[in-house]
């Protein structure tokens, strides 16, 4: 086998460990003990525990925020901001309560940096969680009430709490709290929209009293 090939096999086992357990609870010997490898070869291809989830860290986060970060681009019409918002409450709720890879571990990677910060936190932060968090605050200052600063902050950190609690969440602790004659992705998509109609009614009220 490879140099490649091991350090790929210790990459992608380290991926789905330190997603699973954080930063600080996983070890070197679990995720070697996954990748089949010899300890040492962290080291060698790696240099360091932290520099193995820093590489983790890049490998997954490196444009996936792409898609989000940019939806107030495509706003022209009422409508298509309507539309913007939406998508924007669907696709993180879709990042947040992914089950396939590399959704999973996106995810995974995400509640545990929300639950226990490491020396990467920063960089995710600003790489990845500001640039999304921005786009939301653009799109909300397209609507009445979008020239109060304060206003659009509260109205963005309360959509931001609603779609990033599905990171916290199991599927375990999700199921029970569904209909069970509906399938898991209709059901966030419902969810989806109820947030939304949830921000539409607020904005619509706000312009109402203003």
């Amino acid at each position: 086998m490879g140099r490649i090939d091991t350090s790929e096999m210790i990459l992608k086992a380290a991926t789905k460990v330190f997603a699973a357990r954080g930063f600080h609870a996983a070890t070197v010997r679990e995720i070697c003990a996954a990748a089949n490898a010899n300890i040492a070869l962290v080291s060698r291809y790696f240099g360091s525990k932290q520099n193995l989830y820093a590489e983790v860290c890049r490998s997954l986060f490196e444009g996936s925020g792409a898609p989000l970060a940019h939806l107030d681009e495509r706003v022209d019409s009422p409508e298509s901001w309507q539309n913007a918002i939406r998508e924007w409450i669907r696709r993180a709720i879709a990042i947040t309560s992914s089950t396939q890879s590399p959704g999973r571990e996106i995810a995974g990677i995400f509640r545990q940096e929300m639950t226990s910060p490491s020396s990467m936190h920063p960089y995710l932060k600003k790489e990845y969680m500001k640039p999304i968090f921005d786009c939301l605050k653009r799109l909300l200052e397209m609507s009445n009430g979008g020239d109060d600063p304060k206003l659009v902050l509260q109205w963005a950190s309360a959509i931001w709490a609603q779609t990033s609690v599905y990171a916290l969440l199991d599927e375990v602790w999700q199921k029970p709290f569904r209909p069970t004659d509906l399938p898991r992705n209709q059901w966030l998509e419902l969810v989806a929209e109820q947030i939304a109609d949830t921000v539409f009614l607020s904005l619509s009220y706000h312009s109402r009293r203003s």
